[in-house]
């Protein structure tokens, strides 16, 4: 019967070597099998799937260019191309610890290294299907995500004392807990440890415990299920979770660095190392977790141009709160790096305006580098597309807040679609921002508004002194620069400045930071009125 076991069963083979492809069709033939598929990359296995129902798929984690094995695992689940009876084996040469544990923490049925036997594969094999086949309502219910379903068929193979009893206490906790029905969880778990305290019922356990803020419970869980198992990098996770609720960035940092060495594959593990990177304001942290995001996303169904753009956007935040100009430098290089590694990713930046998105970027550096009148210039060649173009509004908003156009920036803030905004990272940018500019903006505002008093109670100079250090504070901003102008132009004509300074060179230099820009209408009006106020001075006095 042995040689019979894999029978009428449709089988794919996931590799992209040729020569292995062969010699495990071989292997599988001796098993029974005759109907065999192979597909080299993960792109062309997706493909078949989505046409033919396959039972058992072997897929090698390592297929060269495109999605890997766990990518594709995580694909076929997102569509639902892996149908409840089907075996999908994770098959790989390699054995390093984050490439095993990363995997394995997908929870594929199975986790193979070559090399292996033929009698090791068959009895995984049978294994696996006796259990698929004994469970068949509730792997069905768990595809089907019935929890109603699930909840009653596990407490009936648990009552039954069933041989799979303890899998279905796993599963029946882990539904509660997603449930949010903790109490439920606890009752669950705490009579699976009384038996056995095993490493998942003590993650488990811990979960409920962070839940309900029960933190030196979870802590202490987390350390137990640890000195089973030093690789339970959802242990280091949850003790990381723990530490942040409890206001110690320091220690959770220590954790989440633990699990990413250990597992760093993870979106979700990647946010929380983002999260306690934030709270402890690491900016170095932050750009390696968006980085590692845009990584894990590039091939897989999460893949999404926003990753790219965010780490891209999160490097030139970085560049905006250094003071070694070394370290900026060397955070622009970055930048260059990555957008032109993204220029080779056609796919990935197809549906995007990237050259527009790369034009803002490289702005956005000359204002780090103090360049201010140049990022302007820059900015107002694009500026009537990028206000209109969403993927790219963010970094027009990040830009005009760094050169000073808080006033243009809050307007289109409110702009950006709502979807977009809610993206983690981005939401993150923009409020670290906001939350850095603030006090600049507050004593920007104030100085404006002073000024404007002044000038209505017809002081001139001093409102002209108001407005120039206002401008210090928001270099290109339109609104302050037409006060500089128009103050200028008073003094001039009145002849009531004073010695020292030349007004006319000051008013100028206003002048040249909005000529030849984009500006709102009731800008442009005033703006046109204050040059023909200028041309209207005595040429002696625009001599001077």
């Amino acid at each position: 019967m042995q040689n019979k076991t894999l029978e009428n069963q449709r089988v794919l083979i996931v590799d992209d070597q040729r020569a292995f492809q062969l010699m495990f069709k071989g292997v599988l033939y001796s098993m029974g099998a005759t109907n065999v598929a192979f597909a080299p990359t993960g792109e062309q296995a997706l493909a078949k799937c989505s046409n033919i129902d396959y039972d058992i798929l072997f897929v090698d984690y390592h297929l060269g260019v495109g999605k890997n094995g766990k990518q594709l695992l995580e694909d076929l689940r997102e569509k639902k191309l892996l149908k409840p009876h089907s075996i999908f084996m994770l098959v790989t040469g390699e054995n390093s610890v984050p490439v095993v544990v990363s995997a394995v923490e997908l929870e594929p049925d199975d986790y193979l290294v070559k090399p292996f036997s033929q009698s090791v594969l068959r009895s995984r094999i049978i294994r696996i299907q006796n259990k698929k086949a004994q469970l068949a309502e509730l792997f069905q219910a768990l595809y089907d995500n019935n929890s109603e379903q699930v909840i009653e068929l596990c407490q009936q193979e648990i009552s039954a004392a069933g041989r799979y009893q303890q899998f279905c206490k796993r599963v029946l906790a882990e539904n509660f807990i997603a449930l949010k029905q903790f109490a439920e969880a606890e009752q669950v778990l705490q009579s699976c440890l009384e038996q056995r305290r095993n490493g998942w019922a003590l993650l488990l356990m811990a979960k409920v415990c962070f839940e309900q803020q029960r933190l030196a419970e979870s802590h202490a869980l987390c350390d137990e299920a640890l000195e089973e198992n030093r690789l339970f990098a959802e242990a280091f996770d949850i003790k990381a979770r723990s530490y942040l609720a409890d206001n110690d960035p320091e220690q959770a940092f220590s954790c989440i660095q633990a699990a990413t060495e250990i597992a760093p594959y993870s979106m979700q593990r990647q946010y929380l190392y983002m999260d306690i990177a934030h709270a402890l304001e690491d900016t170095n942290a932050k750009v390696l977790a968006s980085k590692q995001l845009y990584e894990i996303t590039r091939r897989s169904m999460r893949q999404d141009v926003v990753h790219l753009l965010n780490y891209i956007r999160s490097i030139i935040a970085a560049a905006t709160l250094s003071d070694d100009p070394q370290q900026r430098n060397r955070y622009s290089q970055e930048v260059a790096i990555a957008l032109q590694r993204a220029r080779r990713d056609d796919n990935l930046i197809r549906e995007t305006d990237f050259d527009l998105f790369e034009i803002l970027c490289q702005a956005r550096l000359d204002s780090v580098n103090g360049q201010q009148f140049q990022a302007k210039k820059t900015y107002a060649a694009v500026a009537e597309h990028a206000e209109t173009q969403q993927q790219v509004m963010p970094d027009t908003v990040l830009l005009l807040n760094q050169i000073g156009e808080f006033e243009q920036a809050e307007k289109l803030a409110l702009l950006i679609d709502p979807a977009l905004k809610a993206d983690p990272v981005l939401q993150r940018l923009l409020s670290e921002q906001q939350r850095q500019n603030q006090s600049q903006q507050q004593h920007f505002a104030q100085l404006n508004k002073d000024g404007i008093r002044q000038y209505k109670e017809g002081q001139h100079m001093a409102a002209h002194a108001l407005f120039e250090q206002a401008l210090e504070l928001a270099p290109m901003n339109t609104g302050c620069a037409l006060n500089v102008i128009q103050t200028s132009l008073q003094l001039l004509k009145t002849q009531s400045y004073g010695p020292g300074g030349n007004m006319l060179e000051r008013c100028k230099k206003a002048f040249r930071i909005v000529d030849n820009m984009p500006l709102p209408e009731n800008h442009r009006k005033r703006y046109q009125e204050l040059l023909n106020q200028f041309s209207q001075l005595k040429p002696e006095k625009r001599r001077k």
